[in-house]
C-alpha cells in the first residue's frame, strides 16, 4: 500500500501524530503549483455535504512578493480520477483566498508550527511535509484562532503536487459598489467631514490588503450600517439618516458596551483616515 493510500485510511489521532512530527516546507518549493487536495478524517455524511477532493494553489504576487493562494472547486469524480475544475463562465470556480506565511509569530496549537501556515484570517491551516525535503506530499489541518484561544478542528487534508499553475483569478474588490457607498457614508460620519475622491483608496485596498481582509471589512460595514435600525429615535440604516442623526448614531456606537461594535467602529475610523489622506495626496 502506498503512503497516500495508507494516510487516506488513518484515524484523526494518527493524522495528528503525523502533523506533530511533520517536516518544514520551503515556500519557494510551493509557488507556481496547484496541489490536489483530499479531505481526511471526516465522517462520510459530512464529506457528502462538502468536498472530498479539491485543489489548493500557491502563487507569488509580483507586486508584493506575498505567497497567496485559493481553493479550486472540483467535480467530484472520485478519489483517483483526474482533477476537473468546476467552471463558471468558462473559468475555474475559486473560493477561500488565503496567504501563506511562516509560523513564527502566528498563534497556533502546541506543535502546529513545524511547517507553514495557510492563513484565511480567523481560520488557519498548518501545513507540513510528510518526508524531509520533499514538498510533493503535504499534510494539513484547520484550526480557529478565537482571541487568545486556538480551537482544533477535525478537518485534515492531504495535498499532492499536481501541475504548474495555469489560472490566476482576478482579485475581487473587497466590497461591491453599493457596499462602497455605505462605507463612504460611514467614513464621513465618523470623520465629520466629506471625503475627497476615493478611487485611489479603493484601488489600494483591493490590491494591497491580505486576501482575508475583504470578508471582515464587509461584516463591519454591514454591522455599523444597520445597527441604527435598532436604536430608538433612529430606526433606519445609517445611509438613510440625516447629518445630525448620523452624528448621534456615531456617539451611541462609541459608547456601546459590546466589544465587537467598538472594534468595528475603530476599524472604520482608521480606514476613514486612510481614505481622507489618500484622496488629499497630490
Amino acid at each position: 500500500m502506498s503512503l497516500v493510500e495508507t494516510i487516506r485510511h488513518e484515524s484523526r489521532s494518527q493524522l495528528r501524530e503525523r502533523l506533530l512530527h511533520g517536516h518544514p516546507v520551503e515556500p519557494s518549493a510551493l509557488e507556481g503549483w496547484a496541489y490536489r487536495g483530499t479531505s481526511l478524517g471526516l465522517p462520510r455524511f459530512v464529506e457528502r455535504l462538502t468536498w472530498k477532493t479539491f485543489q489548493k494553489t500557491f502563487w507569488r504576487e509580483p507586486s508584493t512578493g506575498r505567497l497567496l493562494g485559493w481553493n479550486v472547486r472540483l467535480e467530484q469524480d472520485g478519489l483517483d480520477a483526474p482533477s476537473r475544475p468546476k467552471l463558471k463562465r468558462g473559468e475555474p470556480v475559486t473560493t477561500g483566498h488565503y496567504e501563506v506565511v511562516r509560523p513564527e509569530g502566528v498563534r497556533a496549537p502546541a506543535g502546529f508550527n513545524r511547517g507553514l501556515i495557510i492563513d484565511y484570517g480567523g481560520l488557519r491551516d498548518p501545513l507540513v511535509a510528510l518526508e524531509p525535503g520533499n514538498s510533493d506530499l503535504l499534510l494539513g489541518v484547520s484550526y480557529l484562532a478565537l482571541g487568545p484561544l486556538c480551537v482544533e478542528t477535525p478537518t485534515y487534508f492531504l495535498l499532492e503536487r499536481e501541475h504548474p499553475l495555469t489560472h490566476v483569478p482576478r482579485r475581487a474588490s473587497p466590497l461591491l459598489g453599493f457596499e462602497r457607498r455605505w462605507a463612504e457614508v460611514l467614513f464621513e460620519a465618523v470623520l465629520g467631514t466629506p471625503l475627497p475622491d476615493t478611487r485611489d483608496f479603493w484601488h489600494q485596498l483591493q490590491t494591497k490588503t491580505p486576501p482575508y481582509f475583504g470578508p471582515g471589512l464587509r461584516a463591519a460595514v454591514h454591522l455599523l450600517t444597520f445597527l441604527p435600525v435598532t436604536m430608538p429615535g433612529l430606526r433606519r440604516p445609517l445611509f438613510a439618516l440625516n447629518a445630525g442623526q448620523r452624528e448621534d448614531c456615531v456617539q451611541r456606537l462609541q459608547a456601546d458596551e459590546r466589544a465587537l461594535v467598538r472594534q468595528s467602529l475603530a476599524t472604520a475610523k482608521i480606514l476613514a483616515c486612510f481614505a481622507l489622506f489618500e484622496g488629499e495626496r497630490p
